[in-house]
């Protein structure tokens, strides 16, 4: 007597792939795709009359334990996340996040972003002037994570850059300042038989 062959499991494969018979007494072992983890018996054995011996096993997703939070707290906690579900958290008062407040469960129960935290909130310093411009923020004296302001050019120049900086939790502006160049007229055309008093 043998056996058929192993029967196949969702998310895995068994080492008698190759086989062409299953005599008895033969044992199969069984192993998971990345990202899932077996459950049950890892091999099964053909047994006297002809059958796989029984319980088979099984592949299940490895799921991401609840992460722990710096400086915050994971927003409606769950016991486990599967593979590609997004968890949001929330920063303890005086504390930001630089990013967005979320992550996501890897195959393999790990985090991207591995490490979740919030950083005490610095105040922003002044934004900086620019040369024939100005920001919009000429009335404020002090500047925290999530504020922004937006910048502008005196008539004759045109701005070169991001118009808007916002403050981040680390007290830095998201970017340098943009600037201000001078609107220029190109070079006159000619004109055939004549010339223009602008040509020296």
């Amino acid at each position: 007597l043998s056996c058929p062959r192993p029967p196949s499991i969702a998310n895995g494969l068994h080492s008698g792939h190759s086989w062409a018979s299953f005599p008895r007494g033969v044992t199969v072992s069984y192993s998971c795709s990345e990202g899932f983890q077996l459950l049950g018996n890892a091999s099964i054995t053909c047994t006297d009359s002809g059958l796989w011996s029984r319980p088979l096993p099984r592949c299940e997703a490895i799921g991401c334990q609840v992460p722990e939070v710096q400086n915050g707290n994971v927003y409606n906690p769950q016991s486990t996340y599967r593979a590609g579900e997004t968890l949001l958290f929330d920063c303890d008062a005086g504390y930001s996040s630089e990013g967005t407040a979320e992550a996501r469960c890897q195959p393999g129960g790990t985090w991207d972003p591995p490490l979740l935290g919030c950083q005490r909130v610095r105040p922003c310093p002044m934004p900086p002037e620019v040369a024939n411009g100005k920001h919009n923020a000429q009335d404020k004296a002090f500047f925290t994570a999530g504020m922004s302001v937006r910048y502008s050019c005196h008539p004759g120049y045109y701005l070169v850059g991001n118009a808007a900086v916002s403050c981040r939790a680390s007290g830095n502006w998201s970017q340098p300042s943009p600037r201000c160049e001078e609107l220029s007229c190109p070079r006159p055309p000619s004109i055939a038989n004549g010339l223009h008093s602008g040509h020296s």
